[in-house]
């Protein structure tokens, strides 16, 4: 084994989770654009020259129930399946399942770079509380309280996640997006038309790019779109 190969092996992951809804309002022109999206990021993220850590990729799938369609794996071994759309939104377990993936040393080690969290949705969660649709319209508040949430944002090595969030349409819960990102200097991007998902990709695209070549990828308190999107595509 030559030096190189050491170096490779030995790389530090920069883990990347996906959150998608693939519930069935996402049927159509939505779920076909997620899907080519993410086949691109995967393809730019594979090409990435001078990457300090190894970025690796996981696709959670928010159907009927909460599947974990890639596990966390390099990205450039990463072969993605087709999303189609059908069922139910249980953001709340997907965000359960993230947290106790990322708290789970044999999924990502203590070396680890802190991870990315993308979630997409274009709707509202149907796991909530009966308190809480009770209790509807939810502001950013309430859903911090909510407990897939709270936990997101305690737990030791999740709270210190880099969170980015795609609002699809305007039946998207911006409230519940807000609150998962809980951080006044990223905006929720809000796609009104299908044409913003991808936009919203190259976004996350780049995001990481830089973060894998940056001198500190830990560093990451500057998430420039100001070039990317227009006022009415943010939602801060």
């Amino acid at each position: 084994m030559g030096l190189n190969d050491f170096v490779i092996s030995n790389a530090r992951p920069l883990p990347v989770f996906i959150l998608v809804d693939a519930s069935g309002s996402m049927q159509g022109p939505k779920m076909d654009m997620v899907n080519n999206s993410l086949k691109e990021m995967v393809a730019s993220l594979s090409n990435i020259e001078g990457a300090k850590g190894q970025i690796e990729v996981s696709l959670i799938k928010i159907s009927e129930g909460v599947e974990v369609i890639q596990p966390l794996e390099k990205v450039e071994n990463v072969v993605l399946p087709e999303l189609s759309a059908s069922g139910r939104t249980p953001i709340g377990k997907s965000v359960e399942k993230v947290v106790q993936m990322i708290e789970d040393k044999t999924v990502v080690p203590d070396r680890a770079y802190t991870p990315v969290i993308i979630l997409i949705s274009d709707g509202i969660p149907t796991d909530i509380t009966r308190e809480m649709y009770d209790n509807r319209p939810i502001k950013k508040e309430q859903y911090l309280e909510w407990a897939p949430l709270n936990n997101l944002h305690t737990a030791s090595k999740s709270r210190k996640c880099m969170r980015l969030a795609l609002g699809i349409g305007g039946d998207a819960d911006f409230e519940l997006l807000k609150a998962f990102i809980n951080n006044e200097k990223v905006p929720v991007i809000k796609a009104v038309e299908v044409t913003t998902i991808g936009k919203f990709f190259e976004w996350v695209t780049r995001t990481v790019s830089q973060r894998s070549v940056s001198a500190n990828p830990n560093q990451f308190d500057d998430i420039p779109y100001e070039d990317l999107f227009p006022d009415d595509e943010l939602v801060m």
